[in-house]
């Protein structure tokens, strides 16, 4: 039995050292490889919406700072049916510099949110829109597409003729 002991030991240190080496990460020191915003937005004209929001979420811990980083996770998270995924996408994107209002307002993807509450709040409040006149749940507000009219639940957007 002494002679096991002594066998056991060192065996034991062995197996301890081997898996502290293990951590799970790659030769390179990633868990993965880097994600684009072109595998992002590939993966939105495929229609798998729901790979674009993983890849989105590993575009976004990688580049917090990028602005198209963000609203290519803003874009994701609303074809994938997340919307207030994507309104918090969309104001970080807003946050890291994102000021160009046209572009937003053509943005397909961002269509189901443009009738929200709070996609016209985050745009008054980030000043991307002007908001004309509000009163109760009536609003006008002025974007680079047109004049946008809002009465409760309904929304119209007259063009603009400049």
């Amino acid at each position: 039995m002494k002679l096991r002991n002594k066998r056991v030991a060192p065996f034991a240190l062995a197996c301890l050292l081997c898996i502290s080496g293990c951590n799970g990460t790659s030769k390179d020191g990633g868990d993965a490889p880097e994600v684009s915003i072109g595998q992002v937005r590939f993966a939105l004209d495929q229609k798998n919406f729901g790979e674009a929001a993983v890849l989105s979420d590993r575009l976004t811990a990688a580049n917090p700072r990028n602005a198209d980083a963000w609203l290519a996770a803003a874009d994701a998270k609303a074809a994938s049916g997340s919307r207030l995924a994507a309104l918090a996408a969309l104001e970080n994107a807003i946050n890291n510099g994102m000021r160009d209002a046209g572009r937003l307002d053509t943005d397909s993807y961002l269509d189901t949110l443009r009738s929200s509450d709070e996609y016209q709040a985050l745009l008054v409040r980030s000043g991307l829109v002007e908001s004309i006149a509000r009163a109760g749940d009536t609003s006008i507000n002025e974007t680079s597409t047109g004049t946008v009219v809002r009465a409760g639940d309904v929304s119209v957007t007259f063009p603009n003729t400049k």
